[in-house]
């Protein structure tokens, strides 16, 4: 177990005018799941292969437990990582694929035995040593790539998309092996992953990057109440949030005939009068009276359980789309023009030029 901090870490690949990773400033705490979140291209993995040894830093230190691992080779680290794509290789059984961190350390048949039977109890695959990857259930597929990030007996394990870049089923989103054995076992455990859905349900806490900086880190619920940036309230959620741009005048930022109060605190911390205009899809109602945003439909999709109404709305410059969440009550048929009100009080107001969250 082990805690680790980023300090001003930043990695250029050669032929890039633009770095991967981006003066990331981060804290690890010792024996926490961090999720490290955001979208493909975000900086995740290079951040990840950074701590294990296989990037070097431009600039900036990775510290664990307060050292350098700045001259440390990647194999004496204590740093498991399983690459996406490899966190269980298909032709090799449950057993083999535990073991072969261990047999690539030239370790004794003895030993490799010994600590796959360990390892196997631990996570509940007896049974399933004999078998292949492609006959596991996804359950036990998670617990299979925690057993064999865990042969190694290291002080961190970074998990690079374990679930192959794909998202995890809801049904395991509330009791996700992979949480559940970093739970009990105490490592430090830092998880990829390009779903904002798998974040909220296994994160002790999250860290939301976008183009190779780290936006924001929270726990779970406070990035998605209070998103500190655009690029923020741009992934989390689904659907994620609608962003409206608008212009600020002393009465408030106007979309169409709605008017958004904007105090004059916050008028103050903008750096120009262009502002954003965060609205969620279950916070927009079809049907608003009078000072309502006027909108076209363009796409109605009907999930059996409620109706989300994709609608197009004019502002300066061009259009925006927005997409509405409908539960109940009348549903547009495309092309046809209705009003949509919002709910005021749960507003989010972003700084046009900085993308940052004001208030």
């Amino acid at each position: 177990m082990a805690g680790i901090r980023f300090i001003d870490a930043t990695l250029v690949f050669r032929g890039s005018w633009r770095p991967a990773v981006a003066g990331v400033g981060l804290e690890v705490r010792d024996g926490e799941l961090l999720v490290l979140s955001g979208p493909s291209g975000s900086g995740k993995s290079t951040l990840l292969r950074m701590l294990a040894g296989l990037e070097p830093l431009d600039r900036g230190q990775v510290l664990v437990d307060g050292q350098d691992l700045a001259r440390t080779a990647p194999d004496k680290r204590g740093i498991s990582l399983l690459a996406q794509g490899f966190s269980l290789f298909p032709h090799l059984t449950v057993a083999e694929n535990i073991a072969f961190p261990l047999t690539m350390r030239r370790s004794s048949a003895r030993t490799v035995r010994s600590r796959v039977g360990q390892l196997a109890e631990l996570c509940d695959l007896e049974q399933q040593l004999p078998l292949r990857p492609e006959a596991l259930t996804v359950a036990q597929r998670q617990r299979a790539v925690m057993a064999r990030a865990m042969a190694t007996r290291p002080r961190v394990i970074c998990l690079d998309e374990p679930m192959g870049g794909g998202s995890l089923p809801a049904s395991l989103r509330d009791r996700s092996p992979i949480a559940d054995l970093q739970r009990r076992s105490g490592i430090t455990l830092l998880y990829a992953t390009c779903s904002s859905t798998d974040a909220w349900a296994i994160a002790d806490r999250v860290a939301v990057m976008d183009r190779g900086a780290v936006q924001q880190v929270d726990v779970p619920r406070r990035v998605f109440a209070e998103p500190g940036t655009v690029a923020v309230a741009e992934f989390v959620g689904s659907p994620p949030m609608n962003l409206v741009p608008a212009v600020v005048t002393a009465e408030g930022a106007r979309i169409g005939d709605l008017l958004v109060p904007v105090g004059a605190d916050l008028r103050a911390a903008l750096t120009s009068e262009r502002i954003v205009v965060g609205l969620r899809p279950d916070d927009l109602l079809i049907g608003g009276a009078d000072g309502g945003i006027r909108a076209t439909a363009v796409l109605v999709k009907d999930s059996g359980r409620e109706y989300l109404v994709h609608a197009r709305t004019e502002v300066p410059g061009g259009s925006v789309d927005l997409v509405i969440r409908q539960t109940g009550g009348p549903v547009p048929l495309l092309g046809e023009a209705f009003l949509v009100g919002a709910a005021l009080d749960r507003v989010h107001l972003f700084d046009a030029a900085t993308g940052v969250r004001l208030g």
